[in-house]
């Protein structure tokens, strides 16, 4: 139904023979739950966002002072001419 070493490969897992049995059990078992979700007819249905009215409380938009220069650079691996270094995340 899927492939599960292409799962495994894209959430950057290392599933071993039992999880990967147990892993590909489970997400059929949802993906089957899904397709009887799909029979349910919802065409007279008026679409729900929220069960409760929400107010959203927005605060004023001001500028404010950042961290001292000699604080950021404490942490002196993570840091270096005016901007911070972080890991590469991008994948293959």
């Amino acid at each position: 139904m899927f492939d599960i070493e292409k799962i495994e490969r894209l959430a950057a897992l290392k599933l071993q023979g039992e999880e990967k049995e147990s892993i590909t059990k489970d997400l059929e078992e949802i993906l089957n739950y899904f397709n009887i979700l799909k029979e349910v007819n919802t065409e007279d249905i008026e679409p729900l966002v929220y069960t409760e009215e929400i107010k959203l409380f927005l605060r004023k938009d001001e500028i404010k002072e950042g961290l001292p220069i000699k604080e950021v650079e404490k942490n002196r691996e993570l840091f270096g001419d005016n901007f911070f270094k972080v890991k590469k995340i991008v994948g293959e």
